[in-house]
């Protein structure tokens, strides 16, 4: 299993024009690259530059839930592929019991950046579909895009 850095949240070009994609580094240089809906990048994004909502938005109301509720999420682990869909596990820590919740990766770090918990991404995973050095030089980042 290895620990990523969550490089960032970027407009990948496609046939729709484009498609928002987060990107993972692990500590040998290699890039994850996963492929998220727009609703899901814009929660990463929010929580990567620190942009609290005015109206909390799903991933803001369910960490104010676990928040409430005393628990916390401990980490994610992206831990298999499977016909191109990745799957994660949230290990969320409530009165001295952990408990592990399958989730989307995208739905996953969305919520692990508001608890500042880390990502994880099984070797397997990387073996499979870890494969860019670098950030693709026609990927926008996310900051770069305006919202009219």
């Amino acid at each position: 299993m290895k620990k990523v850095e969550i490089v960032g949240v970027y407009l990948a070009p496609s046939i729709f024009g484009g498609t928002p994609v987060v990107l993972l580094k692990e500590d040998t240089g290699r890039i994850l690259q996963i492929f998220i809906g727009a609703p899901e990048a814009l929660a990463i994004h929010s929580a990567i530059q620190g942009i609290t909502p005015p109206r909390p938005m799903t991933h803001d109301l369910t960490a104010e839930i676990l928040e409430r509720l005393n628990a916390r999420i401990e980490k994610v682990v992206i831990d298999d592929l499977i016909e191109n869909t990745f799957y994660a596990r949230i290990f969320i820590r409530m009165d001295e019991m952990e408990h592990e919740i399958d989730a989307r990766p995208s739905d996953s770090i969305a919520l692990a950046l508001r608890f500042d918990a880390e990502v994880f991404v099984e070797e397997k995973v990387f073996d499979e579909a870890g494969y860019i050095q670098d950030v693709p030089e026609d990927y926008v980042p996310f900051e770069q895009l305006t919202i009219e």
